[in-house]
Formats: C-alpha cells, structure tokens, sequence
C-alpha cells in the first residue's frame, strides 16, 4: 500500500470536535410615549424600551447612548446620556454641548450583548426630531386716566421663552391706528421687571384722535419658523366733560331754600373729570378743574363773581335784608370748555346725557 493510502486511512479513522456557535442577540428600540418633544422641556421625557431576540434564548444586557445633535449627521462627539438598563427616560437638553447650537434632534444608539458575549449587529439608532417652544408673550394696555384722548397709555408687553430664556427672542412692535388715521406717539417707556423666566418692555403710546388702536408686539427666537404675535385693542374716547360730586351745604330743592343766618361758607368739595379733577393731582399731566361763581340777589340780574376763582364762596347775610332769597350758582369746565348751554333758568345742567354728571348747581338761599 502507497504512503498516501496509509494517510487517506488516517484520516477517515479519525474524530472531530468543532465548539457550538454562539449567535448574535437582533435589537429593537420601542418608543413608550410620543412627541412632541420640546428642547430643554423639563416636563417630558423620551420614553424608549429595548427590545431583544435571542436564538438560544440567552439573557442579553444593553446599553443607551443618546447625543444631542442639530442634524443626523452633526451631533456632539460625546454622548449626554448613557444607561444600562432595558428601560431609559431621556431628559431633552435646550442645545448642543461641543458648540453653541440649538438643538433639533436627538440621536439614540442602543447596544446590546448576550451572557456569552455575543454583540449584537448593527448597532440600532433612533432619530427623534426635537421642537422649538415659541416665545411667548402677555400683552397689556393700561391708563389712569380712562382711554381719553391725548392722555398717555401705558403698554407692557412680558416675553419668555423656555428653550432659548427670555433674553433671546427679538420683538418688534406695531400701531394700527383707527380709519381716520390720527397722529399718535408711541416711545419706549420704563417697565418693572416681571416674573422670573420674563422680560419685561414698555412702550407710551399717546393718542391724537379718538378710535380703536391696536398694539400689537411679535417676538422671534433664533429657529422659530414664524413669530409670536400679539395683540391688544385701546379704544380711545373724548374728554368726558367734569363731573360735580360732593358740594357743602346741601341744596335745598326749590320752591325750598336754605335759611342763612351768620357767614356761610359754600364749596366745591369733589369734581371727577379724567384730566382736571378736583382735588388737583400734581403729576404733570393733569390740570384742575375751572370753577365760576355767580350770584342772582332780589331785584337785579345773575353776576358773575369776578376775582373769585376756587373751589369755595363765602356768602354774608348781614350784606342784604331779612327774607332776601339768593340764588348762588356755580359751573365748572376742564381744559375743553364745553359750553353750558341750558337755560339760565335751569337750576342744574348737564351738558351729556347723563344727568347724573351736572356741571351746573344752584343753591336757594334765604337770608334770615
């Protein structure tokens, strides 16, 4: 027999031992909850689980990375989360670490292994888009002197913004003003600050005719597709003419009169008007309200009581006879001087329809 008939012997004679192979364990990444996910919300997490098959039925461990990115394929170098568990809730940062960039999406790698060692192949990745929170704003017209024409308004305007803070989004602001298109002013006007998280800004806006104004203010964070607006109405009225509130003495109605015997003193003690009341208010803007006195004694025509120009008159009965009836009347105007037009009969007047807001008083006096 030839030497190589011995060896083919050999070899057919012979045992084989070859190891079991191990197979890989397949991923999959189950998301647990929806979007949107919003950056730096702090309020919602992703939610993912990993799922595992593995053909011998070994027991596999995983690990999650997750990186913050601006695109798929721009994404820090290192990741921001990692964890080794089958479940992950993964928190949403504002914006990328390596650069200072805002965040558009979340890349997710899960890897996983058996108890043999056996890795799984390829690697599963997860693209989560991430959204922008709008700026958002509160808008807010305010005046103390009730809308009126020429009077300022104040508007404050409070923006946040929970992904980029309140510093970043840029407002630009608007006046519509009514069909007539009046002049107006409108200036930057000190605001205080608001509530944490805000920014604050004033604006005075002072109208020149009456109508509806509309403010309106939008404000844009760096990737905000669109701006966030909003609006508010003034509707800005006329100068209401004043308004008598608290005399002293009473007024008798007539035919009655109030009796007089020693120097009584009449006054004005409140006028409500917008811009001139009485008491004057010292704040530059507001004026007082115009007071004229005139006097009907028996026998003669109504005078006005020159050089008399307050609030108050002091009337004497020793300057005329036991059973006199005196006629004291007073008026008021503010800066627009409407005419009081009712008939010098009339004890009151009110120069608008409400007759609750007179403008004219007359006290019936009988000198005893």
């Amino acid at each position: 027999m030839s030497r190589f008939a011995l060896i083919g012997l050999a070899v057919v004679a012979g045992c084989f031992y070859t190891d079991v192979v191990n197979q890989r364990p397949s991923l999959d990444i189950h998301r647990r909850n929806e979007g949107p996910y919003f950056r730096g919300d702090m309020t919602k997490q992703i939610e993912l689980s990993a799922v595992s098959s593995d053909p011998e039925g070994h027991n596999v461990t995983f690990h999650w990375r997750a990186y913050a990115c601006t695109r798929q394929n721009a994404c820090d170098r290192a990741p921001y989360f990692e964890l080794s568990e089958p479940f992950v809730d993964i928190d949403v940062p504002p914006a990328r670490f390596d650069v200072a960039d805002p965040l558009l999406g979340v890349l997710v790698r899960l890897e996983g292994k058996d108890d043999f060692g056996a890795v799984a192949r390829p690697v599963q990745e997860l693209w989560i888009d991430v959204d922008n929170f709008a700026p958002q704003l509160k808008l807010e017209a305010y005046s103390e002197f009730g809308f009126v024409v020429t009077a300022p308004v104040e508007v404050y305007l409070e923006v946040s913004d929970a992904d980029d803070g309140p510093e970043a989004p840029q407002v630009t602001w608007k006046v519509y003003s009514p069909s007539n298109q009046p002049d107006y002013d409108f200036v930057d006007y000190p605001a205080a600050p608001g509530p944490t998280g805000t920014k604050a800004y004033g604006k005075l806006l002072t109208p020149r005719g009456v109508g509806k104004y509309m403010v309106e203010a939008s404000a844009t964070d760096s990737i905000a597709p669109l701006p966030s607006v909003k609006s508010v109405d003034v509707t800005v009225i006329d100068d209401k003419p004043p308004c008598l509130r608290t005399l002293s003495p009473l007024v008798a109605i007539a035919p009655a009169a109030l009796p007089i015997t020693d120097p009584t003193l009449f006054q004005v003690h409140v006028v409500a008007d917008d811009l001139d009341p009485y008491p004057a208010v010292n704040d530059g803007l507001r004026g007082t309200t115009k007071f004229t006195w005139s006097l009907l004694a028996p026998g003669g025509s109504r005078q006005v009581l020159t050089g008399v120009t307050g609030n108050r008159v002091s009337v004497n009965p020793a300057s005329y006879q036991p059973g006199d009836v005196l006629e004291l009347r007073v008026e008021i105007a503010d800066r627009t001087n409407t005419a009081i037009t009712c008939a010098d009969a009339s004890a009151t007047c009110s120069v608008i329809a409400d007759n609750s807001c007179l403008q004219r008083q007359t006290w019936r006096v009988e000198v005893r």
